[in-house]
């Protein structure tokens, strides 16, 4: 078999929070979640057993893995990463791999596509298994446990689960359209062992990051059976719609938050992305959240062709006063082989050519209303508005009022301990049955 080292981009000069790039500057008592492992390549590993990986090294350590000798190198990244990673598959030719290969949703790019040797399209187990001739007969679900900090530093483990793959909607702005248009349920079987895993090693939360959980409903509902099976709470990623259908539900077997897009609360706009869904149903699912004192995580996405400076700000205030727990702000980001790319580049023309700036927290193309340099004024705007100096109160007092009433202050408390599984030396896989 080819000797295969796939890694991702390196950290300079820290791990990327995602929690950090979503927040004031200023605002330091707030969450914390490092991107110390890379889900993606653990998933490929697990399922491919001789494949090597790195996650976020250092250069010093990329160069250092790249002596050992390699057949092939392969890089999993996001559009803004292209810059550097073009550079170190540069250095991996130099030190002279044979086959360099792209995956995720960076490898979208058409322009860039001289630089691979093969790309992998979506989610490449069986497509890198096919290239490996090898076969995989399911899919294994990797244990994937990251390390969530509270606001002021304690520290609980989070276990990772995807419950299926992909997504059916067809929103302009989303590469998933291409990426992974037809959802693909992840076996039962395989969600049970990692469950299991998960609760015999202290880890009682899970952090469910399906495009859209429920976009496959048979298999959701058997999921949450499974869950509250084990006893496990959960925060759970989907749409509005499929939220406010299955709230009691869900809320019944455990579930203990939501994160879901609004992306503009102007219907005209909803339309023209193709969301699908009634602006005033966020205003619905957001006060259900919170009356039952669940976690409350919102997507915004601000600069859209129509709206001007005067009209996002407005719509800020809006989206402060839903008083999320936290809140994603995003600057209109076409993305290749999107829709969205598509009108924005023939309709306006896209300005920017440095990667590095498809980050959606700049401008990258030629706004109709809102001059170069406004839109990141306002995305500081609404990260003040949405987190001003009461947000840290309110937040403390719904998470322990909320833990107070389940009687489970002991599983955060012993949060630090378990939080050790979120050590990428100390995670394990599962050994091939």
């Amino acid at each position: 078999m080819a000797r295969v080292l796939l890694t991702t981009v390196c950290r300079e000069p820290a791990f990327y929070d995602y929690f950090g790039e979503n927040a004031p500057r200023r605002l330091r008592w707030r969450f914390r979640m490092p991107r110390r492992i890379s889900f993606g390549l653990r998933f490929l590993r697990q399922n491919l057993p001789g494949l090597e990986i790195l996650e976020y090294p250092t250069p010093q350590e990329f160069s250092k893995a790249l002596k050992k000798g390699w057949d092939v190198v392969g890089f999993s990244f996001y559009l803004e990463e292209t810059n550097r990673i073009l550079r170190m598959a540069e250095e991996a030719r130099r030190a002279g791999v044979a086959e360099i290969w792209a995956g995720n949703y960076g490898a979208l790019t058409p322009s860039i596509e001289s630089n691979w040797d093969a790309v992998f399209s979506g989610y490449g187990e069986e497509a890198m298994a096919q290239r490996l001739g090898q076969a995989i007969d399911h899919l294994h679900h990797p244990p994937l446990v990251v390390k969530f900090s509270l606001p002021g530093g304690w520290p609980f483990p989070l276990g990772v689960l995807f419950t299926a793959r992909g997504c059916s909607f067809q929103c302009t702005f989303c590469q998933t359209t291409v990426f992974a248009p037809k959802p693909k349920a992840i076996p039962l079987e395989s969600l049970e062992t990692v469950i299991r895993f998960y609760r015999g090693h202290g880890v009682h939360y899970a952090l469910i990051l399906d495009e859209n959980f429920g976009n496959v409903p048979h298999h959701a509902e058997a999921v949450i059976d499974l869950l509250a099976r084990y006893g496990m709470k959960w925060v759970v990623q989907s749409r509005v719609d499929l939220l406010l259908k299955r709230f009691d539900d869900w809320a019944a077997h455990g579930m203990e938050g939501a994160m879901f897009g609004i992306e503009s609360f102007q219907q005209d706009v909803l339309k023209q992305i193709r969301k699908g869904e009634k602006a005033e149903a966020v205003e619905e699912l957001v006060g259900r959240l919170h009356r039952d004192g669940l976690y409350a995580h919102g997507y915004y996405i601000i600069g859209f062709p129509s709206e001007t400076p005067d009209s996002i700000r407005a719509d800020l205030k809006t989206l402060a006063a839903l008083k999320l727990d936290t809140t994603q702000i995003t600057v209109v980001t076409p993305h290749p082989q999107t829709q969205l790319w598509n009108e924005l580049k023939s309709g306006y023309g896209i300005t920017e050519t440095d990667w590095a700036k498809f980050d959606t927290k700049h401008l990258v193309w030629q706004h109709p209303n809102c001059p170069p340099g406004s839109l990141e004024s306002l995305l500081e705007e609404g990260f003040e508005l949405c987190y001003a100096n009461e947000w840290r109160g309110r937040v403390w007092r719904k998470f322990l009022a909320r833990r107070r009433a389940q009687h489970d202050l002991s599983s955060v408390l012993a949060g630090a301990l378990q939080a050790r599984w979120g050590d990428p030396k100390r995670l394990p896989y599962f050994l091939p049955a």
